[in-house]
């Protein structure tokens, strides 16, 4: 594997110089399986692309920020140098043909408060990125303050997955079943299992990678056993059309969710849905009225007779 990547290095070696020297790039970065970093476990293959990162330091004014990168770029297309390549081509290997992917930055856009990057950005130049220029160390600097905006913001995603997951690893799945047909219910389920993985990440105080890293890192990176990995699998195969499969499912699902320490008790359930319900979906948080129907329907604010306290 280490020899394929430094024979992918090579014949990418001629491109690496030419971008290193332009005289607007502010960073070069190599990511993903193509990285040299201490804390990338992504593995290079004779599949893999060759992907890295071209950052531009670009003049942008404050009123050209829009929320779509695209757009910021339309107003600066008369500012950006012709020499840009193309996002993807082919470049010879030993092996035949690799494609290369050239991810491109503007520096100043993304040094702008406004602009957030989510947990998979994050991972890919935080944890999957070697940098191969960087003036200053000015782009280094900003993937750490992005990362650390991320991390302080997966200790709610956490409470937001473990909500999820409290209906969607059994209750919606068998519901929707019953509602519109078996065919539904695994549709949920396999959708509960990603809610699964990310909340094995985010509570780990990890970024969440790329949806291709996910399951395999789990393992790399020591947060599950193989019998928990095993139980991932068994949650995974699915006959759409079978309820009783979809029980099944559910149970291994449920089971992987117990031996990571997910308590799934009919207790545990409705503290952690009143919990996130008074956090996220009440205007008066744990002080909203409750909705009484005798002596006659009404409202009862908090703390009125009737009414929690």
């Amino acid at each position: 594997m280490e020899n394929l990547k430094m024979q992918a290095r090579a014949a990418a070696g001629d491109l690496l110089k030419t971008l290193k020297a332009m005289p607007e790039v502010q960073a070069l970065y190599v990511l993903s399986s193509s990285a040299v970093a201490p804390r990338n476990v992504t593995r290079f293959s004779t599949d893999s692309d060759f992907d890295l990162a071209v950052i531009l330091d670009v003049p942008l004014k404050e009123d050209e920020w829009r929320p779509r990168p695209t757009d910021t770029y339309a107003l600066v297309r008369d500012r950006l140098p012709a020499w840009i390549p193309e996002f993807s081509f082919h470049l010879p290997v030993p092996w035949g043909r690799m494609e290369v992917n050239v991810h491109q930055l503007l520096f100043q856009y993304e040094a702008d408060p406004r602009t957030t990057w989510n947990s998979d950005k994050c991972d890919a130049y935080g944890n999957k990125g070697e940098p191969l220029f960087d003036r200053e160390d000015a782009f280094e600097a900003l993937v750490s303050h992005k990362t650390r905006e991320q991390l302080e913001r997966l200790e709610g995603e956490t409470h937001r997955l473990y909500n999820r997951i409290t209906w969607d690893v059994r209750e919606i799945p068998l519901r929707m079943a019953r509602r519109v047909g078996v065919p539904t219910g695994h549709f949920v389920l396999s959708g509960a299992l990603d809610e699964v993985v990310d909340w094995m990440y985010a509570r780990s105080g990890r970024l969440l990678p790329n949806m291709k890293w996910k399951l395999y890192s789990l393992g790399a990176l020591g947060l599950i056993s193989g019998e928990q990995e095993n139980l991932l699998i068994e949650a995974q195969q699915c006959d759409p059309l079978s309820m009783v499969d979809l029980e099944r499912r559910c149970e291994a699902l449920g089971e992987f969710c117990q031996s990571a320490g997910m308590d799934l008790s009919t207790g545990a359930i409705a503290a952690v849905r009143k919990a996130y319900q008074q956090a996220n979906h009440h205007l008066l948080g744990d002080e909203a009225a409750v909705f009484a129907t005798l002596p006659s329907p009404r409202l009862v604010p908090f703390g009125g007779p009737g009414g929690s306290s």
